[in-house]
């Protein structure tokens, strides 16, 4: 195994984590994260704003139908008034006039309500489009400074990167694979040395007699527990 190699890889990946981190932890980052995290909340107000305006719009339609057929009704009503004959008549058609009237007030008390909450709905959908553009606007100027901050820090991973493509020539295609993937889980060190207690220089978990053996035969094993490649030296 390419043990002198692999680890001088990795010294040199080590500098590569550090600065992802740097980026990772960036407050350009997070700034970038915070305002894109709320112009996704704005939205989905907007998405429940524009359903309650709809619902309203809805609602007042009904309302309306509802007045125009208790409207007719009643012209028809006084309209029948005209040819009444005796006194019960008269009162019957008194009673029903009486309560279409009611209908009809009740009716347009609801109206203007259900009015009134469209137009705070409208409204309320408005201002947060305004705060959408907004968030939009602070979002592109923070990713802008995440994009130049980003493009520094890997300038100076350069020179790391530079090193670490020549020295992966010299390593095992195999081995390298193995590496990569632990590293990929953000995993650094990927190889740690085989403690003096028999386990694993990473999260300290002692080997199985089995994991001991291929660590003997081939000088490298994988921790069954954290992943890493524990080496014998």
């Amino acid at each position: 195994m390419e043990l002198k190699q692999m680890l001088e890889y990795q010294a040199q990946d080590r500098e590569v984590f550090k600065l992802e981190n740097e980026l990772r932890q960036s407050e350009e980052i997070k700034q970038a994260n915070k305002l894109q995290t709320a112009y996704k909340q704005t939205q989905d107000v907007i998405v429940g704003l524009n359903s309650r305006a709809k619902q309203r719009m809805e609602a007042v339609a009904r309302l309306e139908e509802r007045y125009s057929r208790s409207l007719h009704e009643l012209e028809e009503l006084e309209a029948e008034s005209d040819n009444i004959g005796d006194l019960k008549e008269a009162e019957f058609y008194d009673k029903r006039l009486g309560d279409i009237a009611k209908a009809l007030e009740a009716l347009e008390k609801e109206m203007i309500a259900a009015g009134d909450e469209l137009k705070r709905v409208t409204a309320a959908v408005t201002s947060e489009q305004q705060r959408l553009q907004q968030y939009r606007e602070k979002y592109i100027k923070a990713r802008q400074s995440y994009e130049l901050l980003k493009k520094k820090i890997q300038e100076r991973a350069l020179p790391y990167a530079g090193k670490m493509k020549q020295l992966e020539k010299e390593i095992d295609p195999a081995l390298m694979e193995r590496y990569k993937r632990v590293r990929g889980n953000r995993k650094m060190p990927v190889l740690v040395p085989f403690t003096e207690s028999g386990g694993c220089g990473g999260c300290m978990m002692e080997l199985s007699e089995n994991e001991k053996g291929k660590l003997a035969a081939n000088g490298i094993c994988e921790c069954p527990n954290c992943g890493r490649l524990v080496y014998k030296a």
